[in-house]
């Protein structure tokens, strides 16, 4: 998978707003090349989410609410694993 930077801003490609997405057909992530590092990488990660629910086939569920799911791993999921891998390595310093 590839992860490129376009201009996400122009209307007539994508409606304003969009940090980034996720195109299965081309494997590709795409995030807009305006974004500080930061935001960068929390886009990235957003959209990885997005692509892997896409290979395992759950975003065609009927009633599945991908964009929910993105964002519960987000919000739970990440923050976590932060936190354990800040206390592991402290734990060996």
């Amino acid at each position: 998978m590839k992860i490129i930077r376009e201009d996400l801003r122009d209307e007539d490609h994508h409606p304003k707003g969009y940090f980034g997405y996720y195109s299965h057909e081309r494997r590709v992530i795409a995030i807009d090349k305006g974004l500080t590092p930061a935001a960068a990488r929390d886009t990235i990660r957003h959209e990885m989410i997005h692509a892997a629910l896409a290979m395992s086939g759950l975003d065609h569920l009927e009633h599945f609410e991908e964009e929910a799911v993105v964002r519960c791993m987000e919000e739970i999921f990440f923050p976590a694993y932060e936190r354990f891998l800040r206390n592991l390595n402290r734990k060996k310093t």
